[in-house]
């Protein structure tokens, strides 16, 4: 099963999982296209954001796993 994880690159996540970005967008991070994507994790993101990284962390896997 594939895993979205605290360290991943938010452009990694972006690249290989685009049915993400409404589930960032969603929680207030409007990464398609922002220069930060392509150095920030998504933990860095988060916290950089006011928001708790675990909490979405859960959102994104939990997307991640519907279809």
């Amino acid at each position: 099963m594939n895993k979205i994880t605290e360290d991943m690159k938010v452009y990694e996540i972006l690249d290989n999982y685009p049915k993400l970005e409404k589930t960032l967008s969603q929680n207030g991070l409007y990464c398609s296209g922002c220069p930060g994507s392509n150095t920030e994790t998504i933990h860095e993101a988060a916290e950089g954001h006011g928001i708790e990284p675990n909490k979405l962390l859960k959102k994104l896997n939990e997307a991640l796993e519907q279809d």
